[in-house]
């Protein structure tokens, strides 16, 4: 089993996330408006978790369909933000091709996967369900600001909001963070290939994807290589 399939399904995977629904309500208005679509466009929230940034999307008069692989997240996300909902494996999505006008994946949603060949496969079916001129909005944790917080941190544990204990390390490789957690007894790991930048373009380009802007926040700034976060908009050739 992937971790993703264990830990995004597992009943602590709310405590543990709490804290994710405030964030999005602070951050979802200025990531939806990174989109740059027209009102009316149909919008593909890949993954769309527990619903936490449906509301900005629609705010923006676009027309929002959900996908996730977890049960127990789409069950969450039919009561809070009822909508048109699927459960989906990235590398096969069941959408048709150039259906949507624009998918929104963020908060560094990819990656997840163990191989490069099934990582890149993400990116190519996101391109698929894209129409010619579609956009794709990924939003990706900034490698190099991480790094240097790994730095500070020195891959010691750490208590997160009274909650859980905490603990990031680089994979033997350099390749990907691992985050550890534990919660009650209960040890949740995350191992995620955070790319560099010209990874990230390499990908995107391998798809059919044209990089239109890079920003370095929510809020639109210019990217910079220790931005927090790498947020790269392309549009489908």
């Amino acid at each position: 089993m992937h971790w993703f399939e264990r830990d995004f399904d597992h009943p602590h995977y709310f405590e543990i996330y709490e804290d994710k629904a405030r964030e999005a309500a602070q951050e979802g208005p200025g990531l939806a408006r990174l989109l740059g679509l027209a009102p009316g466009s149909l919008v593909l929230d890949l993954p769309c978790g527990w619903g936490r940034l449906r509301p900005a999307l629609e705010e923006l008069g676009y027309r929002v369909a959900g996908g996730d692989l977890s049960p127990m997240n789409l069950r969450r996300h039919a009561r809070e933000f009822p909508g048109d909902l699927v459960r989906l494996d990235f590398r096969a999505l069941p959408f048709r091709d150039g259906c949507a006008d624009g998918v929104f994946c963020a908060y560094t949603s990819w990656g997840y996967f163990g191989s490069d060949e099934e990582n890149q496969r993400q990116l190519d079916e996101f391109a698929r369900v894209l129409r010619p001129g579609g956009t794709l909005l990924l939003d990706l944790a900034g490698r190099d600001f991480f790094l240097r917080a790994l730095a500070v941190v020195n891959q010691e544990w750490y208590e997160v909001e009274g909650l859980y204990l905490e603990r990031v390390r680089l994979s033997s490789d350099g390749r990907r963070f691992l985050t550890d957690r534990i919660l009650r007894g209960t040890r949740f790991q995350h191992d995620i290939w955070i790319p560099t930048d010209a990874e990230a373009r390499a990908g995107l380009e391998a798809a059919g994807l044209e990089v239109d802007q890079v920003f370095g926040s929510v809020q639109g700034a210019p990217w910079h290589p220790y931005a927090e976060r790498w947020i790269y908009r392309a549009t489908k050739r």
